[in-house]
């Protein structure tokens, strides 16, 4: 190729530089500056910068330990392909107090690229340790004080006898940013390179009219690169983007103006009908989690949603507020269809697995911003019923924080409340509180209800349901198995526990076969919950039975109904021995 003037070799002289990191391949992008002459390390154009510092002492520590940090022995080339990421420079290097000189420039009034060696003149007074190792460095310092060295590079000199000498620092294509400053360093240890052992200080200063002199190359400039298509097919993209979302939302705002929800007029006064509502779990045809469901919930009712640990209890409550779609089967509320977004859902209150407080804000701080974020009239609200109905007092005002677990409850319900909602859902809401707290939710809830509202509350505490709830719906693997009134669940009213205290085996049987005897009494038998008789009657009064007992010198000690929710759910379920 030598005396082939035809062959096209590139450009005289070229380097390559970074562009920061491409977002569609994620690597790093070169290009390259052409010149037509290679410039030599000393430029075809010089810029002098000035620095300050004065006189300094560097001390050179004995054995040359703890040394400097200029770059890594062995890693040097990874970390310069690393430094491509940040403009080719990493913040990695450390000087040690007290082992180097620093001079530095005021901040650049522009932009400088560096292209070759720098140089300066250096006064060193070796104080008599001949000689002297220093390693000279030029960083790059930011506005806000952070600083890079240019590639990890370094010049390391000897100097035999106190004096000026002429510096030149490693040659590098650096561009230095406008308001940048730069800094010279003169090291006295560096990790790459060894230091003398002796202990020595030197003082280290720049002669007053010499600057720092550095090359530059005004004919090398970047190649024109192309912009990629996304750069103008991105802006267009967006564009056509927007557009289809606007004429969609207008369109739907139309579609849901233009055709009101349809009112089934058969359920319009009542709060709630599920008929065969089915949910499968995902990416099965066969399992579900609720199936072929149906209910009705009239106004005034405090129903109980009762089931075993996944009957279905949740992801009912979820579909009866629209948060997922049934697979089948329809969820009316006051005749209105519910899906996602029904407008409906607006007479429907929820407090569904737990409600997520700002805890640095006060109770009352919490339900504004709730209530704010709907969107709706801040009247429309009722913060003083619900508060009433909540009962919270003083705690309103103090921050969340502070709150224990039954006031979070109780806060949660109130934000659920807010609007007075004909149909409030809640799930668990005596979840974690202690005996005092579930007793002052229960009457919370009667309180909520008392106005003809209707509730529904999910719970596993079988004896507050039957407490507080009118009406229940038990569940087991998704499916119903009863639905009624609490008494006509429970049923069987005519069978009673008579406790009687302890009594030997053979007091018991002779107290049995005495009752036994008595008109209007079918069966007798000894309790085996604690000390007592279980009597079934057939026509017998419940006061007559009682005056019997005492006629027959029975040590009654109460008299109540056997059968409760509890025997009766675990009954339904399947689960009694």
């Amino acid at each position: 190729l030598k005396h082939d003037r035809n062959a096209d070799t590139g450009p005289a002289f070229r380097v390559t530089r970074t562009g920061g990191v491409s977002v569609s391949a994620g690597q790093v992008v070169q290009f390259g500056a052409n010149a037509d002459r290679y410039p030599t390390l000393a430029g075809t154009a010089h810029r002098a910068v000035t620095l300050d510092g004065g006189s300094q002492a560097v001390a050179n520590p004995a054995g040359g330990m703890p040394p400097a940090i200029s770059s890594v022995p062995g890693l040097g080339g990874a970390l310069s392909q690393l430094g491509g990421l940040v403009g080719g420079s990493l913040p990695l290097s450390q000087d040690l107090p007290g082992q180097y000189a620093a001079f530095q420039s005021a901040p650049l009034d522009g932009a400088l690229q560096l292209t070759g060696a720098p140089s300066v003149k250096v006064t060193v007074d070796t104080g008599g340790s001949a000689p002297a190792v220093l390693f000279a460095k030029l960083y790059d310092v930011a506005p806000d004080g952070s600083s890079v060295l240019p590639h990890q590079l370094v010049t390391p000199l000897r100097v035999a006898a106190s004096g000026t000498v002429d510096v030149q620092l490693p040659a590098v294509d650096y561009d230095f940013a406008a308001g940048h400053r730069l800094r010279l360093v003169l090291a006295a240890t560096d990790l790459g390179y060894s230091s003398p052992a002796q202990p020595a200080t030197y003082r280290v200063s720049l002669p007053a009219d010499d600057p720092l002199t550095l090359p530059t190359d005004l004919a090398l400039r970047d190649a024109a690169t192309p912009l990629p298509a996304w750069v103008w097919l991105l802006p267009v993209v967006a564009a056509a983007i927007a557009a289809a979302l606007v004429l969609t939302g207008v369109g739907a705002r139309r579609r849901r103006r233009g055709h009101a929800p349809a009112v089934d007029p058969e359920f319009a006064k009542l709060p709630l009908v599920v008929e065969g509502l089915s949910k499968r779990y995902h990416g099965s045809t066969d399992r579900y989690a609720v199936k072929d469901l149906s209910f009705r919930v009239e106004r005034g009712q405090v129903l109980g949603l009762l089931g075993p640990n996944g009957a279905g209890k949740t992801t009912t409550m979820r579909m009866l507020m629209g948060l997922i779609r049934p697979d089948a089967g329809r969820v009316h509320v006051f005749g209105q269809s519910i899906a996602a977004g029904a407008p409906v859902l607006s007479r429907v209150g929820a407090f569904v697995e737990g409600a997520g407080f700002l805890p640095h804000l006060s109770g009352r701080a919490n339900l504004d911003l709730y209530w704010r974020a709907t969107g709706r009239p801040a009247e429309d609200a009722h913060v003083a019923e619900a508060l009433e109905i909540a009962d919270l007092g003083e705690a309103l005002e103090r921050p969340v924080r502070t709150y224990s677990q039954g006031m979070r409850q109780r806060l949660a319900i109130a934000q659920a409340m807010l609007g007075l909602p004909e149909l409030l859902i809640l799930d668990e809401p005596t979840n974690g509180l202690d005996p005092q707290q579930i007793r002052e939710m229960r009457a919370v809830i009667t309180r909520y209800a008392a106005g003809g509202r209707t509730v529904i509350v999910s719970s596993h505490l079988l004896s507050e349901v039957e407490q507080t709830c009118t009406h229940l719906v038990v569940m087991t693997q998704g499916r119903l198995l009863a639905a009624g009134p609490v008494a006509e669940i429970t049923g069987n009213d005519d069978e009673l526990l008579v406790g009687t205290g302890a009594m030997g085996a053979d007091a018991l049987d002779a107290v049995v076969a005495k009752v036994a005897a008595l008109d209007g009494v079918a069966s007798v038998a000894p309790a085996t919950e604690e000390p007592g008789l279980l009597v079934q009657l057939d026509g017998l009064a419940v006061p007559e039975l009682l005056a019997e007992l005492l006629r027959l010198d029975v040590p009654v000690e109460r008299v109540g109904p056997h059968r409760r929710l509890e025997d009766a759910f675990l009954t339904l379920t399947g689960d009694r021995a």
